[in-house]
């Protein structure tokens, strides 16, 4: 017999956005097949990253590292140069290390939000849409853009991350997923994270699109934008960074690994931050010494280029540099020589690709060894 209660509004709303997504949602890789792994690899991916910059990389990565044992053999040098130019480099380890506990464990992926907490790297959110996507587990996935989409529906007031405002949206999430017997849990996450993505985006949400505008509340209001509330940011950061492009007679590049930060792991050009009273070419050279322990020369400043990191906001003040000690042919601790055409296989962030390229747009040409070409980064547009 068929069910004759009337639909209340939630699910009602469910039902509604559930038909939308499954006429619209994106044709994206890692929803063509819901394997445990490639939900994964996405899941850890998107983390502060749009779609269409981690899908190329995305496609690479599950090529190279087709099952969390291909990853756990892998070296951290190999993952993180998989890795290169999505940032944020902490995923990639966590990522790495999860994969060599399953191995180790000699297990499968856990199918269950609660034990896929356990691993390194992933917390509610993650386990959750594994958890929904790859096993059908009936628990609400809350991201970003699921916060933006229930505290607009449903006024929510506060800000992300504080414990008010958490709760009640966490509240209406775990209600959202229950209210039609908890079915297809994970194309519901995907359909409120899709509408989050495509149509009720943070600045210019577009209502006029919108599956379940009768049902949002601020829209009625006019108060779309306000929600959610944003607390103040911390103000940028301005750095100018000197940056060094050292070949030695083969036309390798001198590159550095980095120590213990957000970037551990990665390779990098010497480098140093100027200080307000002094010119890039002497920061270079005090810093390059201190940081390294070499002694440079600046032998061409090259046209500048900005690099936002968090809050910071960096002009890149890059140099052609000839190294002056160690001497040419000596060993430089701690670094190594790298040719341009291996600098893929090496973990390295996007601000040393954007330097060589930078250079070699401008490369001396022969015959006229000397030629310098003096663009401050502030002329950059």
């Amino acid at each position: 017999m068929s069910d004759l209660r009337p639909a209340s509004p939630f699910r009602l709303l469910r039902r509604t956005l559930l038909a939308w997504f499954r006429r619209n949602g994106r044709p994206l890789p890692f929803r063509e097949s819901p394997d445990a792994w490639r939900v994964w690899v996405s899941e850890v991916m998107l983390q502060q990253t749009r779609v269409e910059a981690m899908l190329p990389r995305y496609r690479a990565f599950v090529a190279r590292f087709p099952d969390p044992g291909a990853l756990a053999d892998a070296s951290e040098d190999e993952v993180l140069a998989a890795w290169a130019g999505l940032g944020y480099y902490g995923r990639a380890r966590a990522l790495h290390r999860a994969a060599r506990e399953l191995a180790a464990a000699g297990g499968g992926i856990p199918d269950t939000a609660a034990s896929l907490r356990r691993l390194p790297g992933i917390g509610d959110y993650t386990a959750a849409a594994i958890a929904s996507i790859a096993f059908d587990e009936p628990v609400a996935a809350v991201d970003g853009n699921v916060r933006r989409v229930l505290s607009r529906l449903f006024m929510v007031e506060g800000f992300p991350g504080r414990a008010p405002f958490e709760g009640r949206v966490r509240e209406l999430a775990d209600r959202l997923m229950e209210a039609d017997g908890g079915r297809d849990p994970g194309d519901w996450n995907q359909a409120v994270m899709e509408l989050g993505a495509t149509v009720c985006t943070p600045a210019v949400p577009r209502c006029g699109s919108c599956p379940v505008r009768e049902f949002c509340w601020s829209r009625v209001a006019g108060r779309q934008t306000d929600f959610p509330g944003r607390p103040p940011r911390p103000a940028p950061v301005a750095v100018r960074l000197a940056v060094a492009v050292v070949r030695d007679r083969e036309g390798r590049i001198l590159v550095f690994r980095r120590g213990e930060s957000p970037m551990r792991g990665l390779y990098e050009l010497p480098c140093g931050e100027c200080r307000s009273d002094e010119s890039p070419e002497t920061a270079l050279v005090r810093e390059t010494a201190s940081r390294y322990g070499i002694r440079v020369e600046p032998a061409r400043e090259v046209a500048g280029f900005r690099h936002t990191v968090m809050n910071r906001r960096i002009a890149v003040v890059p140099f052609e540099a000839d190294l002056v000690d160690p001497a040419p042919g000596e060993t430089v601790p701690g670094g190594r020589f790298v040719h341009p055409r291996d600098l893929d296989r090496i973990p390295s962030g996007s601000m040393l690709q954007k330097t060589l390229q930078r250079v070699a747009s401008t490369r001396r040409t022969p015959g006229n060894p000397s030629r310098r070409l003096l663009v401050s980064a502030r002329d950059d547009p």
